[in-house]
């Protein structure tokens, strides 16, 4: 198939307020299984919402840049600032970025009910079936959606961003594709996902890439304008990449592969969670697949966001790194509510228990993405 996706089934049932019930539930369940395990551990909440890279965060809203924080790009934690500031200064950090996070998720549902009841049919912009919000809403990280994390703001903008370009918005496109790529490295496939569906509504070539060009040069840019904040600030226009050097990553391409069955040097002895990420990682592929079929764009920005995890030398952060693809989780949802009811709800409920174990491994500083 082309860009473009075929019309919307009229067979598939209408998804009606299913979205809002789910959601509902998935918060719910999150804050209420953080709130007991707080209440049954002695945990205290701020601490609680303050776990990994939500402690990063926190320390970018207070204290600034330092070494290797640069890792982290500076949309998100200058928003949760700027919010905080505008709130009176004393909030703690965690807290607002959670309130932000959700209300962000929340402007995603909203959103994106409201343009499929407007313009129903582009495959993987919406669900098409309450399967589809379930499997997005209930992907093992979610969490990560509605907490003291980047994922919210950047489900919110990509959706954004790819749902405007697709309906020939190139402007507003162009805003919320700089902005994800303030927000986290995998903007940059929004933007090249953004720029390839807005040229292929147009009949000729030639209008393809003047838009393709105009959606290029503005990500363009939006990135350049990243380098000089990075320079401005510490010196170095490539600073946010040196800093990911304090992880984990391969240095040759056997490396990458080699971390498909666990063979890099840090890993030692079995880690069922990595296997878990790595099934995870090979649904994600396939659902990818399934998806360029149906929109060239929106399955490569599904495959290049799988990709580009192959040099941290395994698939340890594919749970959150997977929570924002929404085509993706729509597309196996969907596919999900032709199977049979055994299947179905098999498969709900294994989801149920792994996003139940990750949330609940957050909370308790185990790593969780």
């Amino acid at each position: 198939m082309g860009f473009s996706s075929q019309a919307t089934d009229e067979s598939h049932p209408r998804v009606g307020y299913a979205p809002w019930v789910l959601v509902v539930l998935v918060l719910v369940h999150h804050f209420g299984l953080w709130a007991w395990t707080s209440w049954r551990r002695d945990i205290p909440v701020l601490l609680l919402l303050d776990r990994w890279d939500s402690h990063h965060y926190s320390t970018l809203v207070l204290d600034g840049y330092s070494w290797p924080l640069w890792a982290f790009l500076p949309l998100y934690p200058g928003l949760v600032w700027l919010v905080r500031l505008a709130l009176g200064g004393t909030l703690p950090p965690q807290v607002v970025g959670t309130a932000l996070s959700t209300a962000c998720l929340l402007g995603f549902v909203a959103w994106n009910t409201h343009l499929a009841r407007q313009e129903p049919g582009h495959e993987g912009l919406s669900a098409r079936t309450p399967w589809g919000w379930f499997v997005f809403l209930y992907g093992p990280a979610s969490f990560a959606l509605h907490s003291h994390h980047t994922e919210g703001l950047f489900l919110l903008l990509s959706f954004g961003a790819l749902a405007c370009a697709a309906r020939g918005r190139l402007l507003p496109a162009a805003v919320l594709v700089a902005l994800c790529i303030f927000t986290r490295n995998q903007g940059c496939f929004v933007a090249i996902a953004a720029a390839l569906l807005a040229a292929m509504r147009e009949p000729s070539w030639r209008e393809r890439f003047v838009r393709f060009g105009l959606m290029g040069c503005g990500a363009l840019l939006a990135f350049t304008g990243l380098l000089v904040f990075e320079w401005s600030r510490s010196g170095d226009p490539f600073m946010f990449l040196k800093a990911q050097r304090e992880w984990n990553h391969v240095d040759s391409v056997w490396g990458a592969i080699r971390g498909l069955w666990f063979g890099n040097p840090w890993h030692r002895g079995f880690n069922g969670w990595l296997v878990l990420r790595n099934v995870f990682g090979a649904v994600w592929l396939v659902f990818a697949v399934v998806l360029w079929r149906r929109d060239r764009a929106l399955g490569l920005y599904a495959l290049l966001s799988l990709l580009v995890m192959l040099p941290q030398g395994d698939l340890g952060n594919a749970f959150r790194f997977g929570a924002v693809l929404f085509p993706v989780m729509f597309v196996a949802g969907d596919w999900l509510a032709t199977r049979p009811v055994a299947m179905r709800w098999t498969v709900a409920l294994l989801l149920v228990w792994l996003n139940h174990k990750v949330t609940h491994a957050y909370a308790i500083a185990k790593w969780p993405y």
